[in-house]
């Protein structure tokens, strides 16, 4: 479910970046290999990170074109932080020219918790330094065009994805639109599946239903499953039945109300495509119902 691009000039294929995974010590721990998900991190945490980068200087100028003695690279690194579709801080930025003789390199350095919110974004890419004089007619030939990337962003412990929570009177709050003795309403729109997840909805507690609300005060295990996996049944129910789903999908950013869709998706379901998820919800309504009830689920 990733977006492909087509760049009007020659990149790097995978075959000439060998790029280990991130990799972070917290509060000065073992080692670990970075996943989507950071746990055991606070705000008092401080956090080191590094990756290594190696890049094949033969494999990369046959890639674009260019005669190896003229190939002149540069190796790049930002780091942000925030909810959206783009970070709302940048952390940390560097970009190095790198020399034909030694063409691996490091990235180490620290980060304190309290320069961080809800995501880590480690993106990393590789950009022409300088154009070369013997070069083909597709290779790229403008400072700084992007020929090699990758982007991790790392949910923090304590972080994830939430919508806001709001007591309401059900008689005032939709007029004749919302049943008035439900006990719940969720508003949310499938308009734009790339809005900030976390603005994307909101919950609404019916105030005529005062066991039910103390129920979910009190963290009550069937009340909140019943509670989320409706929650998780809407969104997910209404993206698979777009006809333009696969599309939406592709085209899904980070943080998002599809992205956040999507991996409720692949939790259910892993490795399934969103047709054959439709074809359950379309054959067997129960049991795609039933997945969401497993994946609310609080034990």
């Amino acid at each position: 479910m990733k977006r492909r691009i087509a760049f009007p000039f020659l990149t790097l294929s995978e075959s000439a970046v060998e790029a280990t995974r991130w990799s972070c010590s917290l509060d000065g721990g073992d080692w670990q290999n970075i996943a989507d998900f950071l746990p055991d991190w606070d705000a008092a945490s401080v956090t080191r990170f590094r990756r290594t980068l190696k890049l094949d200087a033969a494999i990369a100028a046959d890639d674009l074109g260019v005669a190896p003695a003229n190939l002149r690279l540069a190796l790049g690194l930002r780091v942000g932080t925030g909810l959206g579709r783009l970070p709302r801080l940048i952390l940390r930025r560097e970009l190095r020219e790198l020399p034909r003789e030694k063409c691996q390199q490091e990235f180490d350095f620290t980060i304190t918790g309290d320069r961080l919110s809800g995501v880590l974004d480690l993106q990393t890419y590789i950009v022409l330094a300088a154009p070369s004089d013997e070069s083909g007619r597709l290779s790229p030939q403008r400072v700084a065009e992007r020929l090699w990337s990758d982007t991790l962003r790392v949910r923090l412990e304590g972080e994830e994805p939430r919508f806001p929570i709001e007591i309401a009177d059900f008689r005032k709050l939709g007029g004749n639109t919302i049943p008035a003795s439900t006990p719940w309403y969720l508003h949310w729109s499938p308009l734009d599946w790339n809005r900030d997840f976390h603005g994307a909805a909101r919950l609404y507690l019916n105030k005529d239903h005062a066991g039910f609300i103390e129920r979910i005060d009190n963290h009550d295990g069937p009340t909140l499953q019943l509670l989320l996996a409706d929650v998780m049944g809407q969104i997910c129910e209404r993206l698979v039945t777009d006809p333009l789903a696969s599309k939406i999908a592709a085209e899904a950013e980070p943080g998002s109300l599809c992205a956040q869709a999507i991996k409720w998706l692949d939790k259910a379901w892993p490795e399934k495509d969103i047709e054959f998820i439709r074809s359950v919800l379309e054959n067997r309504p129960g049991a795609f119902r039933a997945a969401f009830l497993e994946l609310a689920e609080l034990g």
